[in-house]
């Protein structure tokens, strides 16, 4: 009998060791899925258009005739030329905008390009209004002005706008007090077209930021800053009706988010200096940017302790956070073919990277 189960004993062991060493040529698909992705860094040559010309530029979207327009405090708008040569965009004035400081600081903030292509929503985090621009007219609209500053906005294909409403903020002062002590006033709204009243979808949020919606229109996803997750929503877009299903992921203080081209989530985290891609189908996320430096990331960490204490943190918003970055990064959009992707931030250029 001995040889037998000493025999038995050398198979098990052979077949253990089969299932745990396996050939080196099968990749896990998330791997695999990974490798697609690039890993990319910043250079001063990656500053676009490179001459300091913009002005906050929070978030910005991509023409279909390849010219960029960007949210720009002082006008509104800015359109940037494939040369870099850029100007205002769009006679704001006119629709009632104003910056003038320090009396009235404007916050443009929000940027979105509706599925005709023609048209842009522009909201204002500083006073809550949200403006629509015809790109080939440039006449602007004011369509609605909230009680609070509005931070994103996104119109899905029936027409209904959403935007989302950081705290109950009605100048930049006041949003960045809620920022050094966080406080649930954050929500989610919808308008069920471009004359509807607003109705609340989802409150109490510490810093509602960026949303955006899946490419089928099924699901949207609201960032929530101060709290380090991204939630997701089922939703019906015919009759407006979500389904709140959990936090679809967690990144450092995520602002603006985005779908790409097949369907992951990329995040922008101004703490970290990151973008981060979050794949949904092979349960991974992945850096594509990385503009930190050792003295960043020394000021994020001591950022993370003192918010884990529930202690004032404003004071580490400082231009050391995201040195050399021009600014703080909040965002990004790809080109039309997505191989540039753009990353915009609070300073006075974006950053142009070749997204291989």
């Amino acid at each position: 009998m001995k040889p037998s189960i000493y025999f038995l004993l050398l198979l098990v062991f052979a077949f253990i060791s089969c299932e745990e060493h396996k050939p080196d040529n099968q990749i896990p698909l998330s791997e695999e899925s990974n490798k697609k992705l690039p890993y990319l860094t910043f250079q001063k040559e990656n500053l676009f258009p490179g001459d300091g010309s913009l002005l906050r530029a929070e978030d910005g979207v991509f023409l279909e005739d390849e010219r960029i327009v960007v949210v720009d405090q002082a006008y509104g708008l800015r359109l940037i030329e494939k040369d870099g040569s850029n100007r205002p965009f769009g006679n704001f004035t006119d629709a009632g905008f104003v910056h003038n400081p320090p009396e009235n600081i404007a916050g443009p903030n929000g940027i979105v390009l509706e599925h005709d292509g023609k048209h842009i929503l522009m909201s204002d985090v500083a006073d809550g209004k949200i403006y629509r621009v015809n790109t080939t007219s440039e006449e602007v609209e004011m369509i609605y002005d909230h009680p609070y500053g509005v931070n994103t906005i996104y119109r899905d294909n029936t027409g209904a706008i959403w935007f989302s409403q950081s705290t109950e903020s009605t100048n930049l002062d006041e949003m960045f007090r809620d920022v050094n002590i966080p406080v649930p006033h954050g929500a989610l709204f919808r308008m069920a077209d471009l004359k509807s009243a607003p109705t609340k979808i989802m409150d109490s949020l510490y810093f509602a930021n960026g949303i955006t919606m899946d490419r089928d229109e099924k699901h949207i996803f609201i960032s929530e800053t101060m709290m380090d997750r991204i939630h997701t929503l089922e939703v019906d877009v015919k009759n407006g009706t979500t389904k709140y299903l959990g936090v679809a992921a967690n990144v450092v203080s995520p602002d603006n988010i985005l779908i790409d081209q097949v369907g992951r989530l990329i995040v922008a985290s101004p703490l970290n200096n990151q973008v981060v891609a979050v794949d949904f189908k092979n349960h991974s996320q992945h850096i594509i940017f990385d503009g930190s430096t050792t003295d960043n990331l020394k000021i994020s960490n001591e950022y993370t302790r003192i918010s884990r204490l529930g202690m004032e943190r404003l004071q580490l918003l400082s231009p050391d956070l995201f040195r050399p970055l021009p600014g703080l990064l909040t965002g990004m959009f790809f080109s039309n073919d997505g191989q540039t992707l753009y990353i915009s931030n609070l300073g006075n250029d974006l950053i142009k990277l070749e997204y291989k």
